[in-house]
């Protein structure tokens, strides 16, 4: 399942429908925001590329809620509706689990500027919404002018916004993401230093990145199968999870636990597709 916007763009599909052919389940490709579709004729929705539902979010969540409804959907409700904002990162810090260090600034707030300059004490700092996909207004700033600027234009705009510091490490070891399909560590992929260079960005939906296999390391296997398990115990086995780790002076860290409509990247690995279409396959059958 994908949406208009971003109809074509997911690299993933084409790998994903070839391996669902190969094994013999039958597959449609639509958009959630397209209204014709009858929803309740699938076994199985699968979310996919929805990239653009950080924009119509009220309107996301409806459809979510009516799919959920009528037939299966994965991620589930729950998950999906937890995962959209990103102070689940507080959730997940509480009960250990290694994150980036991370500031949440509401609207109406009381200086909020200054949570901004402490950080920059120590070097640029990274500004993102809470809610957002694609790295969409994700910025990296140095000087407290132009970090402010684009705080306050966040928070003016009704956003929750996050504040954490830039960890630079990313610019020689490069993000690794770690995919699980039905519970079970697949593959893993290195990102390129998405805030290293200005953003390549896709049609408005996602900023381009370099993308390559990586094999993890024992610390980052930990800290992914650990966040795995929890989410298990918390939702049920998810039928996909990436957990995006940055590397740290202490450390593999969280900088997201991707389960609404991540890239898979299943090109990076020859088994990713088959690992994929077979989670499909056993979830449409229950």
């Amino acid at each position: 399942m994908t949406a208009r916007a971003a109809w074509g763009l997911d690299e993933d599909m084409p790998h994903l429908q070839r391996a669902l052919d190969d094994i013999g389940v039958a597959w449609e490709e639509v958009a959630w925001d397209d209204e014709g579709v009858e929803w309740s004729k699938y076994s199985l929705v699968v979310l996919r590329s929805a990239w653009d539902y950080h924009m119509r979010l009220d309107e996301f969540l409806d459809w979510v809620d009516r799919v959920a409804g009528c037939t299966m959907l994965a991620n589930s409700r729950p998950i999906v509706r937890w995962n959209v904002d990103k102070h689940y990162l507080l959730e997940a810090a509480g009960i250990g689990l290694p994150i980036v260090p991370t500031m949440f600034i509401e609207p109406g707030e009381s200086d909020p500027v200054a949570v901004v300059r402490d950080v920059l004490t120590r070097g640029d700092v990274v500004i993102k919404p809470a809610i957002s996909a694609g790295s969409n207004d994700t910025e990296r700033h140095g000087p407290l002018t132009s970090a402010t600027g684009h705080l306050s234009a966040l928070l003016e705009a009704g956003r929750s916004v996050m504040v954490q510091p830039y960890l630079s490490d990313v610019e020689t070891q490069d993000e690794t993401g770690l995919v699980y399909l039905a519970g079970e560590f697949s593959h893993a992929f290195a990102k390129g230093p998405l805030l290293a260079t200005p953003k390549d960005v896709a049609g408005d939906l996602f900023a381009r990145e370099r993308i390559e296999a990586r094999t993890p390391s024992a610390d980052e296997r930990a800290i992914g199968d650990a966040a795995v398990a929890w989410l298990t115990e918390k939702f049920g086995t998810p039928l996909y999870a990436r957990i995006d780790l940055l590397p740290a002076v202490d450390g593999p860290v969280i900088i997201e636990l991707e389960l609404t409509e991540p890239s898979l990247f299943l090109h990076t690995h020859p088994s990713a597709p088959s690992n994929a279409a077979r989670a499909v396959a056993e979830l449409s059958r229950r």
